[in-house]
């Protein structure tokens, strides 16, 4: 066959396609794009020079041998790009999966390279860091990360870890996470850090653990609550030597204001009482309501004379306050008793046996007509 004008057309067209797409490739290699690696470049600069060898072969020795060295060429062509597109993806499907799962992931990715320098981001962490003012680049984390050593430690890390900050003025908490990529050699591992928004979570666990420790009338402990902290403290007490006092008080006639007024009064003056006890002790103490109308109070590092003090400035200012329920103003008084602990006391040994004594002293009070307070230390009584 004699080769025409469009044969050569033909043969031209085939060659740049070949060319250009070898031309593209290199252009993405160079740029580095996720995926393009000098193996990929390789086997598909391969793969498009061995169909472009045979072409050229036929084009100058093909009258010579009348053979199609195409042909011969083409199916070694075709399963190089056979092995190039299972071994290294030449279908995107990682590139698809990047998208998927990198990409558009809700959490923030960072990938570090050697050195800790960052060659890849998703852009929830584009988004995360844009909160804190740092632009994201392919520099070392120490560099983009100077004004901010807390978050720098973490990213330096190969250890989840949790953190927080202050973003637009609201305290939001972050998990971190690491991930090794790849082998180890020389040092040269990448580190996939994961950033997870977990600040609702946390708020979630938090609501939870107050329903679930915190009586929701009185807004103290819960009896379960207060009795596994007050043990805690009573074994530090023991333990380190030091005083630890306890009251416990109950609302006067309690049972009475209810069948008078109706449980919603009642519910309202329980809700009272747990704001004065709020307000009256310090952040330290433990206060818990144990029982319908009793209520307790561990005092820290307290002696039985600064017990009784609290207690009788609880007891004045609840005998002075009036619950106004509708048209309706409801007087209180409390009765309280109180016992406590030295560091050398050795009959006392466990929270069970000085709740025993705060309550002895209680029903005591209760005896001596009400609205008092008595106090019991080591079983005896002290004071009225």
């Amino acid at each position: 066959m004699e080769r025409g004008f469009w044969y050569y057309v033909n043969i031209s067209y085939t060659i740049l396609c070949m060319l250009l797409t070898v031309i593209i490739y290199l252009i993405g290699y160079l740029k580095n794009k996720v995926g393009f690696t000098i193996s990929h470049f390789l086997i598909f600069l391969l793969a498009s020079l061995l169909p472009l060898i045979g072409i050229v072969l036929i084009l100058f020795v093909f009258d010579k041998q009348s053979i199609d060295y195409s042909a011969l060429i083409m199916p070694v062509s075709l399963l190089t790009i056979g092995y190039g597109i299972l071994k290294h993806d030449f279908l995107e499907i990682r590139t698809l999966a990047r998208e998927t799962i990198f990409e558009n992931n809700f959490a923030g990715m960072v990938v570090l390279g050697p050195g800790k320098r960052i060659i890849d981001y998703n852009k929830a962490a584009e988004k995360f860091f844009e909160a804190i003012n740092i632009s994201l680049n392919n520099n070392p984390i120490e560099q983009i990360l100077i004004h901010e050593p807390k978050l720098l430690e973490i990213f330096k890390s190969d250890t989840n870890c949790n953190f927080s900050l202050m973003i637009d003025g609201e305290e939001r908490f972050f998990e971190i996470d690491a991930l090794p990529l790849g082998g180890s050699h020389e040092g040269n591992t990448k580190m996939l850090k994961s950033i997870r928004d977990i600040t609702e979570e946390r708020r979630m666990q938090e609501k939870l653990k107050y329903l679930a420790t915190t009586d929701s009338l009185s807004g103290l402990y819960n009896r379960a609550e207060f009795m596994n902290l007050a043990r805690n403290e009573f074994t530090l007490a023991k333990k380190n030597n030091v005083e630890l006092s306890l009251l416990i008080m109950d609302l006067d006639n309690f049972k009475t204001i209810n069948d008078t007024f109706g449980h919603a009064a009642g519910d309202e003056i329980i809700r009272e009482i747990g704001n004065i006890i709020t307000t009256s002790f310090r952040k330290t103490d433990i206060p818990g309501r144990i029982g319908g109308e009793e209520f307790a109070v561990v005092l820290k590092n307290s002696s039985l004379e600064e017990a009784k003090m609290v207690a009788e400035k609880v007891r004045e200012i609840v005998s002075r306050r009036k619950v106004i329920y509708g048209e309706q103003e409801i007087s209180l008084t409390v009765s309280i008793g109180v016992a406590a602990i030295r560091g050398t006391t050795n009959d006392i040994n466990d929270i069970e046996d000085i709740l025993k004594m705060a309550d002895d002293a209680l029903y005591k009070a209760k005896a001596q007509g009400r609205n008092c307070v008595v106090t019991l230390e080591s079983g005896v009584e002290v004071t009225e």
